[in-house]
């Protein structure tokens, strides 16, 4: 029987949930044949085949999904015990993991983390700008600032605000082109994926209606600001910016996300992360009427 080391469960986690080697290595950070090599290394201690190679990519075989089963568990329990005694260290000094989109980031996150990170020198700061949900009970954050109306049951946090979005135009654009009386001409901005654009625009979803259609937050941004066309935009971005005025006086009724600040359970009395959820935490709630769209705006 082959001795247990657990970097070759690693790789084999990896490589089931991403089904290809290359997708495996990216996600553990190491070159794609040494995926390989770690696989086969294990097959042949095993003496088993764990994946059929098919079209679509490595399917589990029999064998393999047992041991899937076997792996995720011991990988659950050393999760469990890591974060436990990561959730101790109660210094303000070491890692810190948050998550975001990196539309946030820009338009309103960065400023206030660079701050936070300027009166807690001893905190080595990352951010991963991800529409994905990373995991934080794998420990891929720390910390999460989400956009959702259900947040997982498994974390803890609090909602920090309702976010809002209304309709934005250049303002050259909403003066000329774009007027309340011939909106039978507007050019809409959608994103490439249209559940999103449901999400955001309910029941008044304009299908069909789309000038042009990008794959990005700040893409949609910029091509509103530079007059081709009316965005979906959160109050929090576009009415901060001179170069958009809403074509639209009041915010969508059915564009009402929430903004969550969240965490595991273990690791909720760590310092670090309760000294920076309470200070991102507070300073968002300070501007909820920037982000439920009720703020005087730049344009006006």
């Amino acid at each position: 029987m082959h001795n247990l080391n657990w970097d070759d469960y690693r790789y084999f986690l990896a490589i089931s949930r991403k089904r290809s080697l290359t997708a495996a290595s990216r996600s553990l950070g190491v070159s794609q044949p040494t995926v390989s090599r770690r696989l086969q290394a294990l097959e042949q201690a095993l003496q088993v085949r764990l994946f059929n190679r098919t079209r679509s990519g490595y399917e589990l075989t029999r064998e393999g999904s047992e041991l899937l089963e076997t792996a995720g568990h011991i990988e659950e329990q050393l999760e469990q015990v890591d974060r436990k005694i990561f959730g101790k260290d109660l210094e303000l000094k070491g890692e810190l993991r948050v998550t975001c989109t990196d539309f946030f980031l820009d338009s309103y996150l960065a400023p206030h983390a660079w701050k936070f990170l300027k009166d807690n020198p001893g905190i080595d700061f990352s951010i991963a700008c991800t529409q994905s949900v990373l995991s934080l009970s794998r420990r891929d954050a720390d910390i999460a600032l989400r956009f959702t109306q259900k947040p997982a049951d498994t974390l803890v946090g609090r909602c920090l605000t309702k976010v809002r979005y209304a309709a934005y135009a250049s303002r050259q654009a909403a003066k000329t082109r774009f007027k309340a009386d011939n909106r039978d001409q507007w050019h809409w901005i959608g994103l490439q994926d249209d559940f999103y654009n449901r999400m955001l625009f309910g029941s008044t979803f304009p299908s069909g209606q789309f000038k042009h259609r990008v794959d990005s937050m700040n893409a949609l941004h910029s091509m509103a600001c530079n007059g081709l066309g009316i965005a979906l935009l959160p109050c929090y971005v576009g009415d901060q910016d001179a170069k958009l005025r809403r074509v639209d006086p009041e915010p969508y009724p059915e564009s009402n996300l929430e903004l969550w600040l969240l965490y595991h359970p273990d690791i909720r009395k760590m310092q670090r992360v309760q000294l920076f959820a309470e200070y991102i935490g507070d300073q968002i709630l300070k501007d909820s009427d920037l982000f439920e769209g009720h703020r005087p705006r730049v344009s006006d």
